[in-house]
């Protein structure tokens, strides 16, 4: 009886330190999903009026064209005129100039130079203004595809990828609170080893990546935060493996472990182009453009954000995110 007991009540403990696992697990990824699409909504704000500023310093030209005509035909710039229409000096096209009425021919033409010197110092200033903010958006966007695929709690590598995006996020200075950080850094793990690819002999205490097996077998791993990318991209990558990315779409580093000499047929490239396709931005859509690539083609630039890369020499394959369900119906560690 006491046996029995001791097992009842050993269930009980299991299912409610479960459920404040859970608890813990949501709060943590509202809180950083309600953070990070306040910084994205402001990222895409910035952009659209960098990108209204620079289309309006794109006239720049045209001002010093008006600027060039008027004064190759200031004989006809009459007291009073208030449009002028020349043709153009290469197309021979005539071209509409709107004057001030009340000045000459001469002030007129010096306006819209100082007009286009204007808009052409405004180009150069927002232009790199406009890329950095680009470039900002492009990895905000990618954390916040990553925390929309963590729907549920299902054990603690769960909550130590999200306690991971919480890390990075605060590294990157975007404002989450460092109270709640210290309360929410994961525990050491001992003793845990995962041998793959260069980390061999690694004693490892960071989350792990998501593990499934292609058709052939071969071992398919897929990153669920940049740490994670990172890695997998720039440390687990092997010189026979295929590393897979959605096309210009935020999402997952995605790795096909190769053997030396193992060659990957279609249906393996299909599996996995499927599934970088699924944990991407892209999971809704029926057809989504991958990349794949060797890993050495693949590059971290100098001062990039963590999980970006750029690639070359990559073929193109179409992911159908749809399909992936099947696959998540006999294996468990779907996000």
């Amino acid at each position: 009886i006491q046996s029995t007991t001791l097992t009842l009540q050993n269930l009980i403990d299991q299912y409610y330190k479960k459920h404040l696992h859970e608890q813990r697990f949501d709060q943590l990824r509202v809180q950083l999903g309600q953070k990070i699409s306040a910084v994205a909504a402001k990222l895409r704000t910035k952009a659209q009026l960098f990108d209204e500023q620079l289309e309006q310093a794109e006239q720049a030209d045209a001002y010093r064209q008006y600027a060039d005509l008027v004064m190759a035909n200031l004989q006809m710039c009459q007291p009073g005129l208030c449009q002028l229409s020349v043709p153009d000096f290469e197309s021979g096209c005539s071209v509409k100039i709107p004057l001030d009425p009340n000045q000459s021919g001469i002030q007129n033409a010096q306006a819209f130079y100082k007009r286009h010197q204007k808009l052409r110092r405004s180009r150069l200033a927002v232009e790199p203004l406009r890329t950095a903010v680009y470039l900002e958006l492009g990895y905000v966007e990618a954390v916040e595809s990553m925390l929309t695929q963590f729907n549920r709690y299902h054990d603690e590598n769960d909550w130590l990828a999200l306690v991971e995006i919480q890390q990075e996020l605060i590294q990157q200075g975007y404002g989450l609170e460092k109270s709640t950080h210290s309360q929410n850094k994961p525990k050491r793990t001992r003793g845990k080893t995962k041998h793959t690819g260069k980390d061999r002999g690694i004693v490892d205490e960071s989350s792990q990546p998501l593990q499934y097996f292609s058709p052939n077998g071969f071992e398919v791993l897929i990153g669920r935060n940049n740490r994670q990318n990172d890695r997998l991209t720039g440390r687990t990558a092997g010189d026979y493996d295929l590393w897979f990315h959605t096309q210009e779409i935020p999402g997952s580093h995605v790795l096909l472990r190769l053997p030396p000499g193992a060659v990957a047929d279609t249906s393996d490239l299909q599996f996995v182009a499927n599934l970088a396709a699924y944990y991407s931005r892209a999971r809704q859509s029926v057809q989504v453009p991958v990349v794949y690539t060797q890993p050495r083609h693949v590059y971290k630039p100098k001062g990039a954000k963590p999980g970006m890369v750029i690639y070359r020499h990559e073929r193109i394959i179409w992911g159908q995110p749809q399909h992936v369900h099947t696959i998540l119906g006999r294996d468990n560690n779907g996000m």
